[in-house]
Formats: C-alpha cells, sequence, structure tokens
C-alpha cells in the first residue's frame, strides 16, 4: 500500500467507535500494583533464562535479551492482570520463546520430519524450539485444567506452523479468500492467549467450561482483528510489513485495500461488539477477567511507540470522532506509560562461579531513563502476529 494517500480521517473513525464499543477504561492496577507487577514478573523471567541450559539454547545477545524480556513483562502484566503472578511469569516466560521462533529465518523442515511420531512415543524433539517449550510446558501446563492445556498446546502448533508459512514468504494465491483469515487464525496466538486467563487456582474449569470455551471461541478473531486495526497506520507505508491482513485480502480476493480495510474495520467491530455482549450477565469472574484482558491488549497497543500512536493523535482534529480518539489515548498513555528504571533498568545476569547454580541477578539503574516502551520489540518482535 505504499505511495497511496493514508486514510486517516476513516482510521481516526475507526478507532474511536472500536474504542467507545469496548468502553475503554482500564482499570487493571494502581500505578504501585503496575510497577511492582511488572518487577516480579520481569525478575523472574530473567532468572529463568539465566540457567546455563537457556543460555546454551538462546543464541542472543544478552541486550537482545533484555528487550525481548521486557517487552514479554510488559504485555503479559497489561493483559494478564487478573492472573496470580506466578502464572504471570510462565506466560511471559512462554512469550520469549515465541519471540525467538518468529526472529528465526531458519527453514524447520529438516527437523521437522520425525516430529509427530517423536511426539506420540514421547521421544525427545529435533528442533531446538520444541526442545525448550516442551520442557517449560511441562511446568506450565500444570496451571491449568485439561481442555485450557490442550488449548495452550494446539495455539502453540498453529503459531509454529504459521512461523513455516510466512518464513516461505507465501501470503496466499488470488482467489483464495479464507487463506488471509487461515493464516492469520494460524499465527493470532488467540489459544494460548484466552486459554491461559483462567488457571485452575482462580477457576473451576469444568464449573466454568461453557464460559472458558466461548472465551477461547470469541478471543480469538477479536484479538488479531484489533491488532490488525491499530496496526495499519505503522504497517501502511512501511515496505517491510506489507505482508498483513489487509494485504492478503486485497492479493488473494483482488479487492482495492479500502474495501479491505472497511472489511477489517467492520469486523473489527462486530467481534469487539460481541465480546462485550455476549459475558453481560455472565459469571461475574469470568467477565471480569476477560475484560481486563482487553482493555489491558489496548492500553498496550496505544502506549507502545511501535504502533506511531502518538503521530495519530497529533494529526486528529477536532471532529467528534477525533475528539474521542484522543480522550482515549490521554487516558491509555496516562496510565500505561511507565520509565524502565522503576522496575527494569538495565539488567545484567552474571554467573557466580563460587556458588554455581542459577547465578545472581544484578540489576543496575540505566543512566538512560525512558518510557516502558522506548526499546520494545513488539511483543514476540511479531510482525505479523499477536501483536504484528
Amino acid at each position: 500500500m505504499t505511495g497511496n494517500q493514508f486514510p486517516l480521517n476513516e482510521y481516526i473513525t475507526a478507532l474511536a467507535k472500536f474504542l467507545e464499543t469496548i468502553d475503554y477504561q482500564d482499570e487493571n492496577f494502581s500505578h504501585e500494583q503496575r510497577v511492582k507487577s511488572l518487577r516480579y514478573v520481569y525478575y523472574h523471567t530473567a532468572k529463568h533464562f539465566d540457567q546455563p541450559v537457556e543460555k546454551a539454547a538462546l543464541k542472543v545477545s544478552a541486550k537482545r535479551l533484555q528487550a525481548v524480556m521486557r517487552t514479554s513483562t510488559l504485555v503479559t502484566v497489561y493483559c494478564w492482570a487478573k492472573c496470580p503472578l506466578d502464572v504471570m511469569v510462565g506466560v511471559s516466560v512462554y512469550f520469549v520463546y515465541i519471540i525467538m521462533l518468529d526472529d528465526s529465518s531458519d527453514l524447520p523442515s529438516a527437523q521437522m520430519g520425525t516430529f509427530c511420531e517423536d511426539l506420540i512415543k514421547g521421544k525427545p524433539q529435533k528442533h531446538i524450539f520444541w526442545q525448550r517449550m516442551n520442557a517449560h510446558l511441562t511446568n506450565f501446563l500444570r496451571y491449568y485444567g485439561g481442555f485450557c492445556g490442550i488449548t495452550i498446546f494446539r495455539s502453540t502448533l498453529d503459531f509454529f506452523q504459521g512461523c513455516w508459512i510466512e518464513q516461505n514468504n507465501f501470503g496466499g494465491f488470488p482467489g483464495s479468500s479464507y487463506f488471509p483469515h487461515f493464516l492469520r487464525r494460524l499465527n493470532g496466538l488467540g489459544g494460548i492467549s484466552s486459554a491461559t486467563l483462567f488457571p485452575s487456582s482462580e477457576f473451576d474449569e469444568e464449573l466454568h467450561f461453557k464460559e472458558i470455551v466461548t472465551a477461547v471461541a470469541q478471543i480469538e478473531p477479536q484479538l488479531t482483528l484489533c491488532n490488525d486495526l491499530i496496526s495499519f497506520y505503522k504497517e501502511f507505508d512501511s515496505p517491510r510489513d506489507q505482508i498483513n491482513l489487509v494485504s492478503n485480502l486485497t492479493h488473494c480476493n483482488g479487492v482495492d485495500w479500502k474495501v479491505a480495510f472497511e472489511q477489517l474495520t467492520s469486523d473489527t467491530i462486530f467481534y469487539c461488539e460481541q465480546l462485550v455482549n455476549v459475558f453481560k450477565g455472565k459469571d461475574p469472574k469470568v467477565e471480569a477477567t476477560v475484560r481486563a484482558f482487553v482493555h489491558g491488549y489496548v492500553t498496550w497497543h496505544l502506549c507502545d511507540p511501535r504502533f506511531r500512536m502518538e503521530e495519530v493523535y497529533k494529526q486528529a482534529g477536532q471532529s467528534e470522532a477525533d475528539m474521542k480518539f484522543r480522550r482515549y489515548y490521554e487516558e491509555a498513555t496516562r496510565i500505561g506509560v511507565i520509565d524502565f528504571e522503576l522496575w527494569a533498568s538495565q539488567c545484567d545476569l552474571k554467573s557466580d562461579s563460587m556458588k554455581g547454580g542459577l547465578g545472581q541477578l544484578q540489576v543496575m539503574v540505566s543512566k538512560m531513563a525512558g518510557p516502558i516502551f522506548l526499546t520494545a520489540l513488539g511483543i514476540l518482535g511479531l510482525a505479523g502476529k499477536f501483536t504484528r
């Protein structure tokens, strides 16, 4: 879509309508609670990846790993606000593995030939991602009942396949009208994002089975469409971001990008409205959990500089839609922008050779204080996934 004029008025109108539909108002934390949760989740995520086996598996620089852990911590705390802190740590660690998979450019074909046989027979996997992810899931899935556990694992498989497709740089053939939605569902992480909201310590899976199943079904499209709508501005004129839902709809369906954007806008508002309405009158704890996730997800998007919402804010005029968007944006940034130095300033992980074990986490306040999202790579570094 590079070379076209960006439809600013239509975009702001869509955002304002979307935010109004979900009645955006993030009340998940006080400032002190938010900072405390960020500190805890970041510290324990970093502690996990300071283990020798993790250091050997993740061939990345310390600076890169710090940035990834900051981002995984941010999204986890903002969206999984109703979960216990130890569950948040498990989610954050999970997303670090996802980031590393998405960053990989190596086709997995050679290492996946015996994946199913090894899985069924309980043999070790050959692909490094599955080696480390399976080790993590062995512990992490203990927080969940059987249905949620299967959903989390299925979503992980879906994401792996989505990456596999995108590593082949394939966005579908013309005429394959469902392909864009098929690929987006695979790499959207909707299953893991919804199922992990319901740990067994907080929800009896049998008692809340219908609500949990409905949350999985409804969050999956809402999650990806919300991300695609907010991402539309930053991706519009970026050559590296042209493989996205709107572009794929344009290519596969043979329609103008404006028609594809209108479809995205309509679908986003439709599924957001469904998600808001379907839980009204249902179990209040489930409703509060889903609401906290949806509103935290929006807060993260509006505050993260990668999505360039500040540019949109500064270009907004005086129309009713413009003023609504400006009000929502100001509300989000008031609570969602926090300095790194308060919870995850530049962090060095150094092994203590005298004591052995995991080593000590030495937190050193960086001289370069800035907003929490200053060096964020976008959760999961996901050019086309949960955070596009």
